[in-house]
């Protein structure tokens, strides 16, 4: 009996593997049923939907460079390949000043995109964002225009010396330590070790000698070292650059050169001191650049008159502003502001004070024409030609916003070195500092 029940159990485990082997070859060679196949594409890529995957809103605002926000202009979502996947538009001003700009785009999946805004112009906005697992605030976007990157096939002249420090003497041999350059606002330069820099003065010795000296922040124009790199600019300094910059003129170089430009750009940073010139006259269009450390001056053209009607228009405006309010506050009334009006019911009746007001206008600006003429306020001159050569002109350059903050500085103190303010300093870090605690990346 108990072979017998050998056998069967035996022949029912072969019996089972055999079953098994035939039902497998069988599959093997059954044609596939072409109507609950799926396709190799829905096998790759499945259906989005399919997935039940979150979707997320992608808020922003668009603005121009000068930070004016950007009514009613098309906003396009695109994916990383620049393929449209939605368009909005931004929204309009609010009594032409108030919540314009503003788009959001809605049911986004999280990835990689592009958002593109048409501005009317030839820069637009483009941004590269990166949606995750929450809404996306982008904030002000800007079409800010990179300033023009150094290409080598513009120069024909591979011996370019990119920097030259200052002509000095005596200098003597030193490779360990970096030399600095301080040029102050008059143009006098001296080369020097620098000790160390506060908020208010810096402090250096003296290249080849042991003499030690400082100098008030406020004086130095410019400081730089063997490397090329500035790593302080005055208040001065910015204003020149400002001026001279989306201007016509032309350059006069250390070598005694000089070149006409239609339009010219410095480098933002000046880490890389790089200027940029363009030329109506070049078919490329493409501009010429040249080291910072190479530009003796900068003359600008007739555009620079701009600026003077400018400063009469708002000296005009400061001087009647003033008077008109003393007016009022004298006679505690507004009707002073009425003589400052044309009188429309009226009009050969002339107000006391409307025709004075716009013929001071005019001659307010030719007065500042006159002075920056005389002046010579369109040479701005940015590094000297040697230590020993200052510039004709002064650098310095008044600044009524700085002066008044000079002004109201003491009136502030008190509330800054108050106990209250220093708790209400040390909050508002604890803050920032768990804020970025909390952050996963850069996208968050």
């Amino acid at each position: 009996m108990d072979s017998k029940k050998c056998k069967h159990r035996a022949f029912l485990i072969l019996f089972v593997f055999a079953f098994s082997y035939s039902q497998e070859l069988d599959i093997d060679n059954v044609e596939p049923d072409t109507t609950l196949s799926l396709s190799a594409d829905s096998l790759v890529n499945p259906p989005i939907d399919s997935l039940l995957l979150d979707k997320y809103t992608i808020y922003g605002i668009a603005a121009y460079g000068n930070g004016l926000l950007v009514p009613d202009a098309e906003v396009t979502l695109l994916d990383t390949l620049e393929k449209t996947l939605e368009k909005t538009r931004t929204t309009t001003k609010l009594f032409r000043r108030f919540f314009g700009g503003r788009f959001k785009f809605e049911d986004v999946l999280p990835g990689h995109y592009i958002i593109s805004v048409d501005l009317g112009t030839r820069v637009g906005i483009k941004k590269r964002i990166h949606l995750k697992d929450k809404d996306l605030e982008l904030g002000v976007i800007k079409n800010e225009v990179e300033f023009p990157k150094y290409v080598i096939d513009d120069y024909t002249d591979s011996t370019r010396i990119y920097f030259k420090r200052l002509n000095t003497d005596p200098v003597e041999p030193d490779s360990i330590n970096v030399r600095h350059i301080i040029v102050d606002l008059k143009g006098s330069a001296n080369t020097v070790y620098i000790d160390s820099m506060l908020r208010d003065s810096l402090y250096y010795t003296l290249s080849g000698e042991l003499t030690r000296d400082s100098i008030p922040m406020e004086e130095a124009y410019i400081v730089y070292n063997d490397y090329g790199y500035i790593f302080h600019q005055s208040r001065s300094f910015r204003d020149r650059v400002n001026e001279v910059q989306r201007r016509d003129g032309f350059i006069v170089f250390h070598s005694g050169d000089t070149l006409n430009f239609d339009n010219i750009f410095f480098e933002p940073s000046l880490k890389t001191p790089d200027v940029a010139t363009f030329h109506y006259d070049d078919s490329t269009g493409l501009p010429r650049f040249h080291s910072f450390y190479d530009i003796y001056k900068v003359y600008t053209g007739p555009s620079y008159i701009e600026r003077s009607i400018r400063r009469g228009f708002y000296t005009g405006l400061a001087l009647h502003g003033t008077a008109l309010g003393v007016s009022i506050i004298r006679k505690k009334s507004f009707k002073p502001s009425i003589r400052f009006l044309p009188n429309f019911s009226k009009p050969e009746q002339k107000p006391s004070n409307y025709y004075s007001m716009i013929t001071s206008f005019s001659f307010l600006t030719l007065a500042w024409v006159g002075y920056d003429w005389y002046t010579d306020r369109r040479s701005n001159y940015f590094t000297p030609k040697d230590e020993l050569t200052p510039f004709p002109n002064n650098m310095f350059v008044f600044s009524s916003k700085e002066w008044a903050k000079k002004q109201i500085i003491p009136l502030f103190d008190p509330i800054v070195k108050s106990r209250t303010y220093k708790l209400w300093q040390i909050r508002k870090k604890e803050k920032a500092k768990n804020k970025r605690s909390k952050r996963k990346s850069v996208f968050d």
